[in-house]
């Protein structure tokens, strides 16, 4: 056996010269799409694999933080007496001596609590209001902050529902 005759057998079977060799072209064509979609929705179920195997790290990772935050120890703030706070005036009082009264958009009473607005916020001064506000017995029950570039920084708009200490 040469390899001229092998070639023109092969060239024999797929000009269709000899009999059932369409129908061994057409399996071989088939089997092979099949495989190539076997390859391909395999590849999908790895990806979709890793990618459930990432977001239930990344859920328990939250479960652990959340779970971390509850048990935090609040002694410091307990001997503040929490009837006698006035959320809206605390807040008044703090944004004016921080500077940010005028970034303040929205305060709504909610009940005991106040749902307030901020924009253009740094970083640190997000983190001085929370700290001023704690030490006056008021603290962050909810919050959603939003970050958007402003030159090389990032400036937060937080939208907070603030209340008393339970």
């Amino acid at each position: 056996m040469n390899f001229e005759n092998i070639l023109n057998q092969i060239r024999t079977v797929l000009r269709g010269e000899v009999s059932g060799s369409i129908r061994f072209v057409a399996v071989i064509l088939m089997t092979l799409i099949i495989w190539t979609g076997v390859y391909v929705v395999s590849g999908w179920k790895n990806l979709a694999s890793m990618n459930l195997t990432n977001q239930q790290n990344r859920w328990r990772t939250l479960l652990n933080l959340g779970n971390e935050y509850k048990n935090l120890d609040r002694s410091g703030r307990s001997n503040i007496n929490n009837a006698n706070v006035d959320v809206a005036a605390v807040f008044a009082q703090v944004t004016e001596r921080l500077g940010l009264d005028n970034r303040v958009n929205r305060v709504t009473p909610d009940g005991r609590n106040q749902s307030i607005e901020i924009n253009k916020l740094y970083g640190e001064e997000l983190a001085d209001l929370e700290h001023q506000l704690s030490s006056r017995g008021i603290i962050f029950n909810a919050a959603e902050l939003r970050a958007l570039p402003s030159g090389r920084e990032r400036l937060l708009t937080v939208n907070a529902i603030i209340g008393p200490v339970n």
